[in-house]
Order: C-alpha cells, then structure tokens, then sequence
C-alpha cells in the first residue's frame, strides 16, 4: 500500500473504487504546407468550425456560466486574427488552431495570480472544441466509464466534464489542476472527492488499482491492504447512508415545535445553481441574482430572448415553487464590462441598483418583460433592490404595468397577478416599512448591506471589521422593526444575506417572525480586477468570495477599461 499526502483535496467525502484512466488523444501537428490557392478555403473551414463550436457553447451556456465564458473565448479577436495569420502563412486550419491555443495558453502561464494562470486550461479547451470540429472523432471516449470507478486524467476540461456521466464517478484524480479549476470547483459543489494536481505521482496509478480517496484526511491510497479497503468500504457505506437520510429529510417541510410552517429557500446567481439548489431539497429560491446575466457578457446589456430563457429555465428548474427575481442590482462593488459607471467617492452611496434601472429605463423595461414572459411558467416572483421611498417604489410599479399592457396587446403569456416585493436594505426601508408593505406582496431583507449601513460600516474594510456585526442590537431591532410592519399589512417577510445561512442564528431569525429563511449558495466569480498603489492580495478564496487587498484601492472590477474595444484575450493582454 503507497499512502501519498496530497495539497489539493476536494470535497470532505471518502471514496474507494478502482481506476480508470482516461487517456485523451493528443493532436499530432500535420506539417503540411497549404498551397495559396487552397487557403481561402482552408480559412472557410474554420470559420465554420467556430460557428459549430459555438452552436455547441450556446447550449452549454444556458445551464452553466462556465460555458458562457468559453462562448466569448471562441469568438475572441485576438485568437481569430491570430488563427487567420497562420493560414494565411500556409498552415492548416487545424495546425494554426493548435499553434495559436499553444502561444495564447503561454502567456496565461507567465501571469503571477493563481487564478487566471489557471485560465489557461480554459484556453486549450476551447480550441480543443474547434479542433474536435476540423478532426471530428467518432467515440465518445468516457461512454466506457465503468459504475464506481475513480476516474484518473492529467487534467479534465470544462468540455470533459460535460460529457461524463458523473453518477458512474465515486471521485476524480489529475495530473495538473489547481484549486481554482473548473474540476476543483465542480468536485466542491457536488461533493465529489477529488485530487488534483498530482503531479508526476500520477504515474503509480495504473487502470484497474484499488485506490482510496480521502477528502477529509487529504490523503491518496494505492492498492491498500485488505484491511484497509474494508475500513474505508464501511466508511464509504456510512456516508453514503447519511447522505441518503440527508436527502430524503431534504424534502421534508420544516415546522416548528409550535407547529409554524417555515420556508426554507436558496440563494442562486445562475440557472445551475438553482438545479442544484432544487436537488437538494429547497423549497425555491428566495434570491435570484439577476445580474450574472450582465456581468459574464461583453458585448451590452442582454437582450429580451437571452433573458427570458434564462429565467423561464429556472423556473421550469423550480417547478411551481417560488422563483424571486431581483432586478439588476449592479454599481457600488459591481460594474459591467461594457457600460461606464460614472467614477463615485462613495459607490455604495451613489448610482446603483434601482436608481440605475429607473434612469436606464429602456434597459430595465427589457428586464421587466423578460421576467412576466418567463412568469407564464408558473411560482415567479419579481422585487426591486435598494429601495428607499415610496416615489421609487411607485415608478418601478408603474413600468411594471406599462410592460404588462404591452405584452396584452401582443397576446403573450404571463402572471398577471405576479407577486411584488422591495429589498429591506438601508434604514430609510426600515422607517418606511409600513408604507411599503401597504404596496407590494412580500420583503426580503438583506442582512449585509442592511448591517453595513446601519452600523455605517464598510464590511471590506478590514480595518474595522470587528464592527460589522448582524447580531448588533441595532440591526435585530431592525429586523424586528420590518418584520412587524410586514406581517401588520398580510405582507410575507424573508431573509437573504449570508446572515440566513448560519444554522446558529436560526432560532433568532425564527422567533422574529420570518416567513422564509433563503441561504447563500456560494460560486466562482469571473476576473476581478482591483487598481491602485502598493497593492498586494493578502487571501483570496473564490470558494468562499473573499478577498483582501492591501493597499491604496482606486477601483474594483470585473474588467480593467469597461469601454475598451477587443476580446478578453486583447484586453487583458494588451
């Protein structure tokens, strides 16, 4: 038996199968020198490539925001100019797609933040797509997986990924990898147990090896003793049991010892994240973050049919269960690749959330139709973010109406009798509690930036983050506040922020009177971009969406110059 301790263990779950290597066909370079008359033809076929590629991300795109990135990647100028350079030269398509995935993977390699060095992988997946295309392969490769298996790879790609059959996988090992991966990060959310990056011990595993993976303990096991499988056998069989328990209690309905009915509902920032959300026993999803569908584009505002999709599947996902779509919800900490912000002393303070939507009312009009289209599927619900005054409440509830009227004169479905609900985010909501609850059919207060401007704390400031406390009497006075002036107009009251996910503060949240608890669901972000002097990242975890700068901070990003002409590789790259 050869016990290996390893760095990057995924998933605190066990497991023990045998191996099977996945050995994926590595592109030989033709050589061949494409005569000058063939080449505009040559050019054709990878266009063509592109667009099938493409055809295949679109499709992706739609369940998993993984893919939607990789979707920009494919079409990126710099990659198609650096391809069409290569053809031009007399290289095939398929060579100059593998010459040009080779130079870009390079230049992610030499960048020193861990995650986008790992962008890279993501680089030689999507031109690994458009070569599948130029040299289509007739095997689906892991069709062959056998049920238990440990399945070993030198590294498993996005496009990989999507094409196992993971209910046939007890856990994943890699050559290379890191924690930021694509893998790592799928392994976390299904609690698969992984290793990756194992580097050259990756060569003792040989195709149908006992091994054992141990999340909890991070270790690797090849071909244990008898003994030892059996020990880990029953430990496997536990879990599995406890799981099964877990599952089935997943869909009970939650009441307390006086008989109270309490809604328990997720939080989700895309449609994957609400499949997961609903296969694990939550009774809907209580926050919706609509503004993923704007920050992951590049190119302007999503439009009606993009929308619409997006939030119809994820109501289809729900199935009749409640769906609460929060409006655009973007300024202060978050921007967008493609609009200009104007620069702010205070963002949190300034143009954001409803006040952007009220004064892009085009932008937003698209939003609201999308939304009552996607209402026809039945359990939606719509609320509006930072919500300070009746006057902003009035305005977004009459182009609410607006939008209504038109889709009746278009015969197009939706809920007429969609219900309405505001964010209890500052004071101002608070005070005005009674006034609101008079107009709209539900609250969700959310506890972070509720607890930040209470207290008048900025929660990023590390400097005074001791005082940034949800359970400051101040902020439970708060709550309670909101939730009595609810429940005095039938108004239903629930719970958004990270506050709600903290099993401790159930008892709290229960005896103030909340009709739904909904719990933050945490994923990857895309590429934050942080500017200033002196600075340096002291933690970065993008499994729990912390990130501590030091330094002077001028701005933060997910995009270095939002108005910048060119793809992601030209404008990260230059």
């Amino acid at each position: 038996m050869l016990r290996l301790r390893v760095k990057q263990a995924m998933a605190d779950a066990v497991a023990i199968g045998r191996v099977w290597r996945y050995r994926a066909g590595a592109y030989a370079p033709s050589g061949l020198v494409v005569p000058s008359g063939e080449r505009p033809a040559e050019q054709s076929r990878f266009d063509a490539a592109v667009a099938a590629a493409e055809g295949e991300l679109e499709k992706l795109a739609a369940a998993n925001e993984i893919f939607a990135a990789h979707l920009e990647l494919a079409a990126d100028p710099m990659l198609m100019e650096n391809v069409a350079e290569k053809i031009a030269e007399g290289m095939t398509a398929a060579d100059a797609v593998h010459a040009a995935s080779g130079e870009l993977a390079a230049l992610f390699a030499q960048i020193d933040d861990e995650y986008l060095r790992a962008r890279a992988d993501d680089v030689r997946d999507v031109c690994r797509r458009i070569l599948r295309q130029l040299v289509p392969s007739e095997t689906d490769p892991f069709a062959a997986i056998p049920d238990g298996s440990i399945l070993a790879a030198d590294e498993l790609a996005p496009s990989d990924t999507a094409r196992i059959d993971f209910s046939r996988v007890r856990g994943v090992v890699t050559r290379r990898g890191s924690a930021t991966s694509h893998l790592a990060i799928l392994a976390r959310n299904r609690n698969l147990p992984a290793v990756v990056g194992l580097g050259d011990d990756f060569d003792r595993l040989d195709d149908g090896t006992i091994v054992v993976l141990d999340g909890l303990a991070g270790e690797l096991l090849i071909a244990p003793d008898e003994h030892t499988a059996a020990e880990y056998r029953r430990r496997m069989e536990e879990a599995e049991a406890r799981s099964a328990a877990a599952d089935a209690y997943a869909s009970q309905p939650v009441t307390t010892r006086d008989g109270r009915a309490l809604a328990v509902l997720a939080n989700a920032g895309s449609v994957d994240e609400v499949e997961r959300a609903i296969r694990s026993g939550a009774d809907g999803i209580g926050l919706f973050r609509s503004e993923f569908l704007y920050m992951q584009r590049q190119d302007g505002f999503p439009d009606e049919q993009v929308q619409t999709a997006a939030y119809a599947r994820a109501a289809e996902l729900c199935g009749g269960r409640p769906l609460v779509i929060r409006t655009l919800d973007i300024g202060g900490d978050k921007s967008l690749p493609y609009y200009r912000f104007p620069e702010e002393e205070n963002p949190f303070l300034g143009w954001r959330a409803i006040r952007v939507s009220l004064e892009l009312r085009d932008m937003f009009r698209t939003q609201l139709r999308a939304i009552l289209r996607a209402s026809a599927r039945g359990g939606v619900r719509v609320m509006f973010p930072m919500i300070v005054s009746l006057a902003e409440l009035r305005d977004a509830l009459a182009l609410l109406e607006e939008c209504k009227e038109e889709l009746r004169r278009q015969e197009v479905p939706f809920d007429d009798r969609i219900p309405v609900g505001v964010m209890i985010e500052t004071p101002a909501a608070v005070f005005m509690a009674d006034e609101l609850a008079a107009e709209v059919d539900f609250f969700s207060i959310g506890t972070n930036d509720l607890t930040q401007y209470v207290l008048a704390v900025d929660r990023g400031n590390r400097r005074i983050a001791a005082m940034y406390d949800t359970l400051h009497p101040a902020v439970v006075r708060a709550m309670r506040l909101t939730v009595d002036a609810a429940h005095r107009h039938g108004c239903e009251v629930g719970i958004c922020g990270e506050f709600a996910g903290c099993a401790a503060h159930a008892e709290l949240l229960v005896g103030l009177g909340f009709d739904e608890l909904s719990v933050v669901m945490h994923t990857a972000a895309g590429v934050l971009v942080v500017s200033g002097e002196d600075l340096h990242i002291g933690k970065l975890s993008l499994e729990g969406g912390e990130l501590y700068v030091d330094g002077r901070i001028t701005s933060i990003s997910y995009e270095d110059t939002p108005n910048r002409q060119g793809g992601f590789f030209s404008r990260l790259f230059g």
